[in-house]
């Protein structure tokens, strides 16, 4: 053998070596799988979904599967697809995987042969299984047998015990035992700040979300690969609306997105994924001035935001700023047979104008519960002029009738095309939007207790 073929030799050997030790393999025999084909897809933050498939493979005679990670494969959390609403969640750490589980209970069936970041995920789901399990159990017992009898008490004891359970004590051991895993890493984002002694409820909340995040949260890009760091900034968002009064939700959520924001800044493709998946929940929300807020302090400037969706974007903006707190609305009239009511020369001190439609659903919930609001505050110097993007006349009529709606109503029957909705920004329903008596928006409640809030400050 000459000396170039020995040197070109060595060097498919090095690079089949060096390919070898990039790609890592998933082997998973699944008994009695009924169908010829699985998918492994990745999760992105708390979804995993079918545009995310990295890897397919079929079903072998003995029910075994092999897939493939890449060289550009990410450590994080991927989803095994093995029939129609079955799948078994696992992790992936550079290192080969080898599993065996039963298509009629993938989780609770699986056994790890290869993987210890996989022995650690089915261990810590192991301990929360077996805890609902039991809880379940004592549950079904407790209601078969009378509160005076003797082992009724035997099995509230032992519920009781259940309860006082420390959830958090094996993620705590996994993290001292294995701190360099990929689930440890994931179970310190999701350890609860302690909460000090003696606090009262309020004290407690505000403790709470004043040390909900550390700076380490953020840091590791991983973490997008899993749903802990988005849960918890979705928590974060849920616990807010919990602590704080209808009237405060929305600044405080507020204050909440400057925070947050303010920690995933440490890492650009964290700050970057915390950001699109902050859009997809505000942009859905019933805020408004919490998404246009976000929307200009944020979104608006960002790399991962394209020319036609800042257009997009602005003109959303837009609609939200024509009823934004500040801004004088324009005129509203309409016809009446004894002549048309105008909105500036109504005799009332304030004016909720609300955007509904009998075939909305939230509407259906909302809007009766108006009713003794304004039974109120009508007295008062309040007065209600509804605007229906309905566009059935029989519709509409029946909707009057079943709600027994004592107010203004009006409904120009075009829909979305509706002349007063487009003055006025109108892009979902329901909408309240109250003015005072020159008719600037003094406020913008989602719901009616944060209505009534308002209404007890001003009337």
């Amino acid at each position: 053998m000459n000396a170039l073929r020995r040197i070109a030799l060595l060097v498919v050997a090095i690079a089949l070596t060096s390919t070898g030790f990039s790609q890592y393999s998933l082997e998973v025999q699944v008994d009695s799988i009924p169908v010829p084909k699985a998918y492994l897809i990745e999760y992105i933050g708390v979804n995993a979904g079918v545009s995310n498939i990295v890897d397919s493979a079929m079903v072998d005679q003995q029910g075994k599967l092999r897939f493939t990670f890449g060289p550009d494969a990410h450590t994080g959390m991927y989803r095994l697809i093995i029939g129609p609403r079955t799948w078994l969640d696992i992790i992936f750490n550079s290192e080969n995987i080898e599993l065996h589980t039963h298509f009629s209970a993938p989780r609770d069936s699986m056994k790890v042969i290869q993987s210890r970041e996989n022995q650690l995920f089915s261990e810590y789901m192991s301990f929360f299984s077996v805890l609902n399990q039991k809880q379940q159990a004592l549950t079904s017992l407790m209601n078969l047998y009378p509160r005076t009898s003797e082992f009724y008490g035997t099995l509230e004891k032992e519920f009781i015990n259940l309860q006082q359970t420390d959830p958090e004590a094996v993620g705590r051991r996994i993290i001292a035992d294995h701190p360099d895993s990929y689930i440890a890493r994931f179970l310190r984002i999701e350890e609860n700040p302690k909460v000090p002694v003696g606090l009262s409820l309020e004290e407690e909340l505000r403790h709470v979300l004043d040390n909900y995040f550390k700076i380490s949260d953020f840091e590791d890009s991983d973490m997008i690969y899993s749903p802990p760091l988005l849960s918890k900034v979705q928590r974060y968002f849920g616990i807010i609306q919990q602590a704080f009064p209808p009237a405060e939700i929305e600044e405080e959520l507020m204050s909440g997105v400057d925070r947050v924001m303010s920690f995933a800044a440490v890492n650009d493709q964290v700050y970057e994924f915390v950001l699109n998946e902050l859009t997809s929940m505000f942009e859905q929300s019933e805020y408004e001035s919490l998404f246009a807020y976000f929307t200009e302090t944020y979104l608006m400037d960002a790399s991962c935001v394209d020319e036609e969706r800042n257009q997009e974007l602005a003109e959303i903006l837009a609609s939200i700023k024509k009823t934004a707190v500040g801004i004088k609305v324009p005129e509203i009239i309409i016809p009446q047979t004894t002549g048309p009511m105008i909105l500036s020369e109504l005799p009332a001190k304030y004016v909720l104008v609300v955007f509904w439609a009998s075939w909305c659903p939230h509407c259906a919930e909302l809007i009766p519960q108006l009713k003794p609001l304004y039974k109120a505050y009508h007295p008062k110097g309040l007065e209600i002029v509804a605007i229906s993007l309905d566009k059935d006349r029989k519709e509409y009529d029946q909707a009057l009738r079943d709600g027994q709606y004592p107010w203004i109503n009006y409904s120009e029957l075009k829909g979305w095309d509706c002349s007063i909705a487009h003055d006025y920004g109108i892009r979902a329903t329901p909408v309240f939007v109250l003015l005072d008596s020159t008719q600037t928006v003094i406020g913008k409640p989602t719901r009616p207790a944060a209505l009534k809030a308002m209404l007890e400050k001003v009337l």
